[in-house]
Parts: structure tokens; sequence; C-alpha cells
């Protein structure tokens, strides 16, 4: 017994040492080193992620970019400026209303121009008096009867010469005229009765007459009438109704 014990501590002291030598060696730590290893962090845009030890928090941000467009139509008006061109007359309103004598208008008649010492003397033009404007709005002495709006003739005399005169004979005699003339400056000359009571036709005489355009009218004295006659134009004196 006390044999078995002696060779357990034998056995015993030789195990020891060894078992201390091979837990020793080159692996043995050196004081005062520490050894840290530091999370990794990899950022990318809208994109984190940490990772701590064993822990791994993953954080994502999502940037959503938003694209406006505006588009700005741009409208053009375009705005029509009708000028309105006045044109300014010389008719004359007449005390009827509406009616007016425009020489604008074309003549009934036509038009006539003719030269100082024209022939044959007289000129001789046949045509009727009478229409629906009351010429004695023209407020002027002589003026009275019933004409068209248009005058029945439009002349025109070439150059100034020392007399010009007209007048109207009607078909039949004794039926009552009155002639209506605008010289070459626009004002107004009327006669009725060239001799009265002998006489009813009329006639109106230009001295120094103006050379430009006449526009004259023959008018009816008594409204609704219609007289039938000739106008006639001369430079002779003795030449009358």
């Amino acid at each position: 017994m006390a044999l078995f014990l002696i060779g357990i501590l034998i056995a015993a002291a030789i195990a020891i040492p060894v078992v201390l030598i091979l837990m020793g060696g080159d692996d043995e730590p050196v004081a005062g080193s520490t050894t840290t290893t530091r999370p990794a962090t990899t950022t990318t845009a809208g994109s984190t992620t940490t990772t701590a030890g064993s822990t791994t928090s993953s954080s994502t941000s999502s940037s959503t970019t938003s694209s406006t467009s505006s588009t700005t139509s741009s409208t053009t008006s375009s705005t029509t400026s009708s000028t309105t061109t006045t044109s300014s007359t010389t008719t004359t309103t007449t005390s009827g209303g509406t009616d007016v004598l425009d020489w604008h208008l074309d003549a009934n008649y036509g038009n006539q121009m003719l030269d100082p010492g024209f022939t044959p003397d007289p000129f001789s033009l046949q045509m009727v008096s009478g229409g629906s404007v009351d010429v004695g709005g023209l407020n002027e002495p002589g003026c009275t009867g019933y004409a068209t709006v248009s005058p029945d003739l439009k002349f025109t005399w070439s150059a100034d010469s020392a007399f010009l005169r007209f007048y109207f004979e009607a078909d039949t005699p004794g039926e009552d005229t009155v002639l209506v003339i605008s010289d070459p400056f626009g004002d107004w000359y009327c006669n009725d009765d060239y001799n009265y009571p002998a006489v009813r036709d009329p006639m109106v005489d230009f001295t120094d007459a103006a050379s430009g355009q006449y526009d004259i009218w023959v008018a009816s004295y008594t409204s609704g009438e219609s007289v039938p006659g000739t106008l006639n134009i001369t430079e002779v004196a003795t030449n009358h109704p």
C-alpha cells in the first residue's frame, strides 16, 4: 500500500511540469497590448450600413427627387384696330328730316364738261323735275320746292369766264319749277321764277364764273309733282326762258 502511494506521487511530480510547458510557448499575450476591431461604416448615397460588434443596424434613407415640368404657354392676342374713317361731306340736311341733297352721288342725268366758247350754245339736256327732298331746308333765298337726293347734272366748267347762265324750260308753259345749284365753292343759289307771273321758269346767272364743278338740281315747286322740260347752259345773255 505504501509503495502504491509512493508511485502516485512520483507520477504526479513528473506530469505537472509537462502540462505547464504545453500551456506556455509562443501564444502568451504581451502585457499592455490591446487589439480593437473598429466597426466598418459604408456610406452610399441614400443608404447607410453600420456594424457594431455582432449587431448590424441598417438605416436606409430614400431620397425622392420630384421633377416638375412647368410649361408656360404664351398666347399672343392680336387686336385689329379698325380705323374708322369719317368722310366729311357738304350734304345739306333739309327740313324734311333725314333726306339730304348729296352732291357725292352719281347724277341722275350724268356728267357734262364744257369749255368757254363752246358750241352749239346753248347746251341743252332734257330731264324731269321733282323729288322727295324739301330744299327749303337750305335756308337760302329762292330755295323752295322738292328735288331728288342726287343732283340731276354734274357740270364741269373748264376755265374761268365772265358770264355763265343756267335756266330750265318746262315743256308745258306755266308749270312751276325751281333751279338749285351748288357752285365750285359749295355756295348755294336758287331761283323759282325768272319773270313772275309771265314766266314761271327758273334761271340762275354767274358773273365772273369760276372753273370747277357745278351740281344742279331741278325741283318742282309742288310736292309730288314731276315736270318734264329742258335744262339749258349758255354764255349768251340774250338766251333765256
